[in-house]
């Protein structure tokens, strides 16, 4: 996203609780970054995070119909936050309020391999979520109404990622581990399935740098 240049402006928007690490950096070119999530417990986790950021606003809002006025931001990104069954709902909200030169920084799940493996549909189901292929992913944005920029495939860092996720839940204490049960054990599946199961043949991750076209 810094290599295409031109990240200024006065509001940025990102979608999700998984990626509001983000925020801060995003301060050094926007004046005001606001977090929005879908989940009463992250929009607390959040807000316990930042409360000492006056320019990090957190709001709990439904992705695909939110307050914002039209044109609102001039940058929004999503880190995997698209990839559910009301995308394109999200979507047409994204095109709403992003300004006429704003970008979009998307992170998409996608599959690498058809059919899907049993086991690789069953982790998505668990997790709500519909990852397009990554031979359709690039022809869906485009025929929904945005430019490409610049495309990269970072299926390569999952590995790491998910080598560090299984190593932060075993060092959880019992404590967060019985606060975090449910997702702790969905995410272990997850990852367990990636590292030893073979989901790596299946499961890839695509980002994207966009603009709307219209």
């Amino acid at each position: 996203m810094l290599e295409q240049g031109n990240l200024s402006g006065k509001r940025c928007l990102i979608v999700g609780p998984s990626c509001d690490s983000i925020a801060f950096q995003l301060l050094k070119f926007y004046e005001e970054a606001v977090i929005i999530t879908d989940s009463y417990d992250s929009l607390m986790q959040i807000k316990l995070q930042h409360k000492n950021e006056d320019k990090i606003k957190c709001k709990m809002m439904d992705y695909a119909h939110t307050d914002f006025e039209p044109k609102y931001f001039d940058l929004i990104y999503a880190q995997a936050s698209l990839n559910i069954p009301n995308r394109k709902e999200i979507i047409k909200e994204i095109k709403r309020i992003l300004s006429p030169d704003g970008l979009i920084c998307n992170g998409e799940i996608v599959s690498i391999k058809e059919p899907v493996a049993a086991f690789v549909k069953d982790i998505w189901a668990r997790s709500g979520l519909e990852p397009l292929s990554s031979s359709k992913i690039k022809h869906y944005f485009e025929e929904k109404g945005f430019t490409i920029i610049a495309q990269r495939d970072l299926s390569i860092t999952l590995e790491d990622f998910y080598q560090k996720i299984r190593y932060k839940i075993t060092k959880a204490n019992k404590e967060e581990k019985k606060t975090y049960k449910k997702i702790y054990s969905a995410v272990k599946h997850e990852a367990d399935a990636y590292l030893k199961l073979g989901g790596d043949k299946f499961i890839g991750f695509t980002t994207f740098i966009m603009r709307t076209a219209n």
